[in-house]
């Protein structure tokens, strides 16, 4: 028995000596190389599936296709979506040869979620920036480092500088109204609409953001400060001024819009009349004297002195103008703007201007007696000289000049033409109809032979924004110096008070008169001329 077990041990011994010495001829010898091969194959596989389920370049009805397709053969899947891509890109127009390299490191480098969504979500249509080129994103995060909101906060601070210019506004004013609200208004056509109220934790957000891009400092909220930013849109370059201030409740944003996606108007698209045109072109083409836009804040006076300088030849005449702020850029002449805190001042700079050899001299406003003594005598030198001036009227232009210490006989030999105008809101095309008079406006339109039908009304459309005036044309009073004129300047004959008080009632009379013919023609309203001729009373 025991020689039988001893037997079989052997035996099984033998058994299993024989099977390992098979078993080691027959295995297969351990390769790293292969093994991470395979693990990179499987990764790459996965990749061109991500690659493949983002890429625009396939139908969403063959995505499905395409990504079983790149299960198995991986990245020579991957390879032919880029092929395709660079030559579609190429064929377009949209690729140049030689960033090809760039965009394939884009291509292997960037994240595919990211690319397909700058490629392919619509262009923001305005684009702010501060007055260095920066972007706002740019500004934004280099200023305000916050939570997952800031992408909303730029868009909504976007929409509403939009919104503002699409209005066609010529100021945006954010300002506290309670204590937890903020009111954000446009200025349209000389008066102020409610566009938006917001929550004051969501437009301080919003002010800071402006604050950010408009180079202001945002942790300053009762000092005023003042700051610049611009906007590109599609259409051109918006310059905007903004003015910061602490009030009750809050802090108090003032935004200053200078469109120069818009065209400069001329002197008949202002309102004047054709004999007024050509008279006022004759005066331009002068070598030497002045000539002195007149109005209260916000009559157009600007615009006017941009109009008379459109009749003047910029390759023949050297023009430098002096401006607070500059509202729109003439390519063609020097612009100087003002700017205290560096010492840029009216007088300083003019100054400057008459030793650089000047033809005409642009003074956007005379402030201050040095100003008023420096552009008079410009103009009695050998300058043609165009300014503005706050006065109520064109005799009332004199008397200003007279009460910053200008001589009358000064005043005679330099001063050409005085303008003083009023503006007038024009009734929407879309929304005017017959108006209903009252029976003095009847008896009225009876004693003077006016039909009532040329007499229309405000009605209100979405076009005009519900208050039936869509845009604005001046009335103006165009006063030539004459012999007489110069005459009772120099004999100073006439008080200030005395000139004051006739060229008041004058200018009074002339609005009502204008103003109605404005009227009759179906331009305006009576009761927007009541509007304006009761301002001037």
């Amino acid at each position: 028995m025991w020689i039988n077990l001893t037997n079989l041990l052997e035996g099984l011994r033998d058994a299993s000596g024989n099977i390992c010495g098979v078993a080691g001829t027959t295995a297969l010898p351990y390769n790293p190389f292969k093994t991470l091969f395979f693990i990179g194959w499987f990764y790459l596989c996965l990749y061109s599936v991500q690659r493949s389920d983002n890429s625009p370049l396939i139908r969403d009805s063959y995505r499905y296709v395409s990504n079983f397709a790149a299960i198995f053969i991986g990245p020579l899947h991957l390879i032919a979506l880029f092929i395709t891509d660079t030559v579609s890109q190429l064929q377009d127009g949209k690729l140049d040869l030689r960033d090809v390299p760039q965009y394939t490191l884009d291509c292997v480098l960037e994240q595919t979620n990211r690319r397909r969504a700058r490629q392919f979500a619509p262009k923001p249509q305005i684009e702010l920036r501060d007055t260095s080129g920066r972007s706002f994103h740019d500004v934004y995060s280099k200023e305000l480092r916050t939570g997952p909101d800031d992408l909303k906060v730029q868009q909504q601070t976007e929409h509403i500088v939009l919104e503002g210019i699409r209005s066609r506004a010529t100021d945006i004013l954010i300002d506290p109204r309670k204590e937890s609200e903020y009111s954000i208004r446009f200025r349209v056509d000389g008066f102020l609409r409610i566009h938006e109220v917001l929550d004051s934790r969501r437009c301080n957000a919003i002010i800071n953001s402006l604050k950010a891009v408009a180079g202001m400092d945002i942790a300053e909220k009762r000092r005023p400060q003042d700051g610049a930013f611009m906007a590109r849109l599609p259409e051109g370059d918006v310059y905007f001024r903004m003015a910061t201030s602490g009030v009750l409740g809050g802090e108090k944003l003032a935004i200053r819009v200078m469109d120069q996606t818009r065209s400069l108007m001329g002197l008949t698209d202002v309102g004047f009349a054709p004999n007024q045109v050509k008279t006022l072109k004759r005066v331009a083409e002068q070598p030497q004297g002045m000539i002195l836009v007149c109005g209260p804040t916000g009559s157009g006076k600007t615009t006017t002195l941009y109009a008379m300088l459109q009749t003047i030849d910029f390759e023949q005449r050297n023009v430098i103008t002096v401006e607070d702020p500059i509202e729109h850029v003439i390519p063609d002449i020097s612009q100087i703007e003002i700017n205290n805190k560096a010492g840029v001042t009216f007088a300083n700079s003019l100054r400057s201007i008459l030793r650089q050899d000047p033809d005409v001299i642009c003074v956007g406003e005379i402030r201050d007696a040095d100003t008023a003594q420096m552009a008079m005598q410009a103009a009695q030198t050998g300058h043609l000289v165009l300014a503005t001036l706050h006065a109520s009227s064109n005799v009332g232009a004199l008397v200003r000049l007279m009460d910053l210490g200008v001589k009358p006989l000064l005043i005679a030999s330099a001063l050409s033409v005085v303008i003083s105008q009023r503006l007038i809101r024009c009734l929407c095309d879309y929304c005017k109809g017959p108006s209903e008079l009252t029976k003095s406006q009847l008896d009225y339109c009876v004693q003077h032979h006016v039909e009532q039908r040329s007499i229309l009304q405000a009605n209100g459309c979405g076009h005009c924004g519900g208050t039936g005036y869509y845009g604005r044309t001046a009335i103006l009073d165009v006063m030539f110096l004459d012999e007489h004129i110069r005459q009772l300047l120099t004999d100073n004959k006439l008080t200030p008070g005395d000139l004051k008080k006739r060229g008041d009632k004058t200018f009074e009379g002339m609005l009502r008169n204008e103003g109605l013919r404005h009227v009759l023609a179906g331009r305006t309203t009576l009761k927007e001329l009541k509007r304006i001729t009761m301002e001037t009373g």
